[in-house]
């Protein structure tokens, strides 16, 4: 019998328990070869696990040769039949009722990295969105179910988009983020991994141990893979990635402080700020703020 003869009449055994003939059939087929009896478990398995499975329409003639291509291009083993790969395809033939399900559950990665002089961004398949700064790389599966991402190098902020049933994780050197919905940047470089929150709650964990950090004050935590550590600074961060947000909160900052952080945002020389004004506490906010603007903005708050 060939691949698809062998494979229906196992089926068509597990279908109808009640045939003596059929059964009689099986035991004898099992009983011939040690294969034989590898495959019975792999189909029966797969056969099993198939009650779980909604009935989509499909074309089982088509179903058949996609498969066939699949097995024909392994390569060739000891055993007769290559049915690990078909495994791998799983194949879930539900001939008693006349319907076949066949998902092709192949796996392959994405690697992507940020060529751009200033940021890039990246929309992941789920909806979430990554900004990564230059240099930065990054890879994810395909197809991204299980939404893991893994950051090679570089700094990268992740928008997460909220999906309660599935965890998003982010793989860096040592480390694992592990968040429902929200928004954090990670920065791998060389053995250490930053995370910052910005929205939510995440997770940070290495070898064991488990950080859960969330927006606001004391948001940062770094894993040491070196010294195996996971560390909890206390600190306030909120413009640490202003690179990927363009949000600039200051919350009673010193004036002195604010025009440092805006200079090195947009890039430009170091702000003078008055002796008598530079320990002047000032509140205040700037998102998407073009830089001429943003001079201007912060001149008013100092003159108030």
């Amino acid at each position: 019998m060939n691949n698809k003869d062998v494979t229906e009449f196992v089926i068509d055994c597990l279908t109808d328990t009640s045939n003596k003939d059929k059964q009689a059939a099986l035991n004898q087929w099992l009983r011939e070869s040690e294969d034989n009896r590898l495959l019975y478990a792999e189909l029966k398995q797969l056969w099993e696990a198939a009650a779980a499975v909604p009935p989509v329409p499909f074309d089982s003639e088509q179903g058949w040769n996609e498969l066939l291509l699949v097995i024909a291009a392994d390569t060739p083993v000891k055993r007769m039949f290559p049915w690990k790969t078909v495994a791998a395809a799983v194949l879930l033939l539900l001939l008693g009722t006349g319907i076949w399900w066949w998902q092709t559950t192949a796996v392959r990665w994405t690697t992507y990295i940020a060529h751009t002089a200033d940021r890039d961004s990246l929309s992941l398949p789920d909806g979430s969105l990554v900004y990564l700064k230059p240099g930065t790389s990054l890879k994810y599966k395909q197809p991204f179910s299980d939404r893991t991402v893994v950051l090679l190098s570089g700094e990268a902020y992740f928008d997460v988009m909220k999906a309660a049933e599935h965890i998003f994780l982010v793989q860096a050197g040592d480390a694992t983020v592990r968040v429902l919905g929200t928004a954090f940047n990670v920065r791998i470089e060389q053995n250490r991994t930053e995370v910052i929150v910005f929205e939510g709650k995440i997770s940070l964990q290495q070898n064991g141990q488990n950080l859960v950090l969330s927006s606001g004050d004391g948001n940062k935590g770094t894993a040491d893979a070196a010294s195996g550590e996971i560390l909890h600074p206390q600190g306030d961060y909120s413009n640490q990635c202003v690179w990927a947000t363009d949000d600039l909160l200051f919350e009673n900052e010193e004036a002195v402080h604010v025009a440092k952080v805006i200079a090195d945002y947009y890039k430009i020389p170091a702000l003078k700020i008055p002796e008598n004004l530079k320990h002047k506490r000032i509140t205040l906010h700037l998102h998407n703020t073009p830089a001429e603007q943003a001079m201007e903005i912060l001149a008013t708050v100092l003159d108030e």
